[in-house]
């Protein structure tokens, strides 16, 4: 693996990830490698189990992560977060968070012409949602 290791740190517990290496816990998972516990997932990496990684996110087992933000075990994303995922224009994204019938809807995170998702977290002229929060327009 490579790794910068300070002075201080002998064991490497505590070393920086470099791309396309593995990072361990207490360090920062970078572009391409695979995030671990106490690591924070960036863009392109593994976050944790069951978690989508997302850029400046702490990904946790079942969680949405957004960006700048900490994604907690069952938490969703609200309207007005900021996303960004990596599926851009894909129909039946697993990466989206949710609607039925979506028509490129602001709290999307990053799908376009999404047919079939669960779990709405707050889009905008909707129909046929599930699970609908913080809605706008919304004809059910």
């Amino acid at each position: 693996m490579n790794e910068i290791l300070s002075e201080t740190d002998p064991v490497g517990t505590d070393s920086v990830a470099t791309v396309g290496s593995i990072a361990v816990q207490g360090s920062i998972g970078t572009v391409g490698s695979a995030a671990v516990a106490g690591s924070i997932g960036t863009v392109g990496s593994a976050g944790v189990a069951g978690s989508i990684a997302t850029v400046q996110s702490a990904g946790v087992a079942g969680s949405i992560g957004t960006g700048g933000s900490a994604g907690v075990a069952g938490g969703f994303a609200v309207v007005g977060s900021a996303f960004l995922v990596l599926c851009a224009a894909l129909v039946g994204c697993v990466a989206c968070i949710g609607c039925v019938a979506c028509q490129k809807c602001r709290a999307c995170i990053g799908c376009v012409a999404c047919t079939d998702c669960v779990g709405c977290v707050g889009c905008v002229n909707c129909s046929g949602l599930r699970g609908a929060v913080g809605l706008r327009n919304v004809h059910a």
